[in-house]
């Protein structure tokens, strides 16, 4: 019984990473009606930004937790009170994302605006490679440690029957709670959130009566950026913070995406319930190996589709022929 509460608080505090990227890819659809191969790279721009933030020039690479130099912390000394605490070392990474994903959305995918969903989507891809190739320029290929925001001593934890419930997975779905709060109110309670809703079922005839449709696809890039670059932070505090990282994880959450709607942020969290835990008990208690955990939860998600292909909370699409 122990050994499954543990299984089961482990697989939660990754569904709860999974949910967060999940939450991105599903807001970014809602606003374009695509999926964004590069969320993953837009967030470690984000990520490696709050590393920069937080981190002292002067002992970078000499202590202080830091292994290796990180690149532009002496431009970053500069700014007054640098270092800066996590929480405003990740609002800044967070910020950079945002921008970043704006940035891309006016440069390549405007230009892309009239071409199909194909092209577009391949563009995603492109961007994921540039993206990688420059953040490992940047920053080099090294590791780094990256603080949590919670609590995570080897005694900071809560017993529950015998399970050990860290603070960390608590924080991290108290973060993922608030972000479904706070999305289901732009997109429930806002014009903006009425204006995605219009642009995905026709972004012609909502042009037509008014709809600033680029300023409205900026958004939507920006605000899936930004929660990209919060789920970077939550991985690496959990391991560590180095370049490539969020291949897998993104991947897992395309699948916690599909699982529970591309369309459903309700549906991005519960998939990465299920994802998450998948993950961590199918192979423990099936002669599945420990190596192959991520095959479990797309053989999940390809049952699910063959009867549900819209996903749990997914809505299916009319079309008028």
């Amino acid at each position: 019984m122990d050994l499954f509460l543990q299984r089961c608080f482990d697989g939660l505090f990754n569904g709860a990473i999974y949910a967060s990227l999940a939450l991105a890819l599903v807001m970014l659809f809602r606003a374009t009606g695509l999926l964004n191969f590069a969320l993953g790279e837009i967030g470690m721009v984000g990520g490696y930004t709050s590393l920069v933030m937080l981190t002292p020039a002067a002992v970078a690479g000499s202590g202080g937790g830091f292994r290796f130099p990180v690149a532009g912390t002496s431009l970053a000394s500069r700014l007054p009170g640098h270092p800066y605490p996590i929480l405003v070392a990740i609002a800044v990474g967070v910020i950079a994302s945002a921008l970043l994903g704006v940035l891309l959305q006016r440069i390549v995918l405007y230009r892309l605006r009239n071409r199909s969903d194909f092209v577009k989507v391949n563009a995603t891809i492109a961007l994921l490679l540039a993206l990688a190739g420059l953040v490992t320029e940047v920053w080099g290929g090294a590791s780094h440690r990256y603080p949590s925001v919670f609590p995570d001593e080897p005694t900071d934890y809560v017993n529950v029957f015998g399970g050990r419930l860290r603070y960390t997975t608590l924080g991290a779905w108290a973060v993922q709670l608030f972000l479904l709060l706070l999305l289901g109110v732009l997109i429930n309670r806002t014009k903006t959130g009425l204006a995605f809703r219009a642009i995905t079922s026709n972004a012609e005839a909502a042009s037509l009566v008014g709809i600033p449709v680029q300023r409205t696809l900026a958004i939507g890039w920006a605000v899936s950026c930004g929660i990209g670059a919060l789920a970077v932070s939550l991985v690496a505090a959990s391991t560590i913070l180095r370049p490539g990282m969020m291949v897998t994880v993104l991947i897992l959450a395309f699948a916690a995406a599909t699982i529970g709607g591309l369309d459903s942020p309700k549906g991005a969290v519960v998939g990465g319930v299920i994802v998450g835990l998948t993950q961590s008990l199918v192979p423990g208690y099936t002669p599945f190996p420990s190596e192959l955990a991520v095959v479990p939860p797309f053989l999940v998600m390809t049952i699910l589709l063959m009867f549900r292909p819209t996903g749990l909370f997914g809505t299916s699409r009319v079309v008028r022929v």
